[in-house]
C-alpha cells in the first residue's frame, strides 16, 4: 500500500475532534528542535532571499544573499526576520490551539474545515491585538495525511490604527508541509495581501514568501528555545499604507 494511502487509512476512522487534535498536536513541535532554512520574499518586481542556519555562529546565523528591486516594505520584513532571536520561529504555528476561539468544525474528517475566531495570544503586540480582535481563521486539513495544510485569516470588519490608516481588507494565507520523520507540520510559503489608506485614498500592498531547503534538527544548546509566533509578518507593511 503507498504510503499517503496509509496515512489516509490511519486518520480517516477518527472522529472530526480526534482529527484535529493529531493535526494540532503536529504543530507543537518538541522545544529544542530548530529549522535551516532558505527563504524568498517577493512583492511586485522587488525580491529578497536569506539564509539561516541555526548552528552557524551568530553573526552568520541570518543572512542577505539577494537584494532586487526597491522596496522598504519587504526591508523592514527582513529586518524584522533578522531581529529575531529565533528565527526559525517561524516556521511552527506552535500557539496555534491557544489561538483556536468559537471553532466550528465543518465536513467529516478527511475533508474537514474548521472556521475559527482568532483569540489574543500572548505573541500578539499592541497592533496585532487590532486585528485579532476582528480576525476570523479558516483551517484546511490534507486529505492524504490528515495534518495542516492551509490556514487562512481575514479581518471581518475595517481596522482603523492610530496613525488614521484603515486596513479595509487583510489577509494572511499559509501553506504547510509535513515531516513524517520528524513528525511536525510546518510552514512552506505564505502570503499577505493589505487594501488600505488615508484620507480617502486606497491602495493594496502583497508579499509572498517561499520557504525551501528546510532541514530539521535539534538544538545543543539548552538556551536555544523556541518562541514561536502566529503571523510570520510584523504589521509593518500595513502601516505604510497611506
Amino acid at each position: 500500500m503507498p504510503a499517503f494511502l496509509l496515512f489516509a487509512v490511519t486518520w480517516a476512522g477518527l472522529s472530526p475532534e480526534q482529527a484535529l487534535e493529531r493535526a494540532l498536536d503536529a504543530a507543537e513541535p518538541p522545544g529544542a528542535l530548530r529549522a535551516a532554512f532558505h527563504a524568498t520574499l517577493m512583492s511586485g518586481n522587488a525580491v529578497r532571499r536569506i539564509e539561516f542556519d541555526p548552528y552557524a555562529e551568530p553573526a552568520s546565523r541570518f543572512r542577505l544573499t539577494l537584494s532586487r528591486g526597491d522596496n522598504e516594505e519587504l526591508d523592514a520584513v527582513v529586518q524584522g526576520w533578522r531581529d529575531e532571536r529565533q528565527a526559525d520561529a517561524r516556521l511552527f504555528a506552535d500557539d496555534l490551539r491557544v489561538s483556536l476561539g468559537d471553532a466550528r468544525i465543518a465536513g467529516a474528517a478527511d475533508s474537514m474545515t474548521v472556521s475559527f475566531r482568532h483569540k489574543i495570544s500572548v505573541n500578539d503586540g499592541p497592533i496585532d491585538a487590532e486585528f485579532s480582535a476582528r480576525m476570523v481563521g479558516r483551517l484546511q486539513l490534507a486529505p492524504s495525511t490528515g495534518y495542516l495544510q492551509t490556514i487562512a485569516y481575514d479581518v471581518e470588519r475595517p481596522v482603523k490604527l492610530d496613525n488614521g490608516t484603515t486596513i479595509y481588507e487583510y489577509n494572511q494565507t499559509y501553506q504547510f508541509g509535513y515531516s513524517s520523520r520528524w513528525d511536525v507540520s510546518y510552514v512552506n510559503s505564505y502570503d499577505l495581501t493589505a487594501k488600505g489608506g488615508q484620507w480617502g485614498m486606497s491602495e493594496t500592498r502583497t508579499i509572498h514568501v517561499e520557504l525551501t531547503d528546510i532541514a530539521f534538527g535539534f538544538a545543543g544548546d539548552s538556551q536555544q528555545d523556541l518562541s514561536s509566533k502566529p503571523s510570520p509578518y510584523s504589521p509593518g507593511p500595513t502601516a505604510n499604507l497611506r
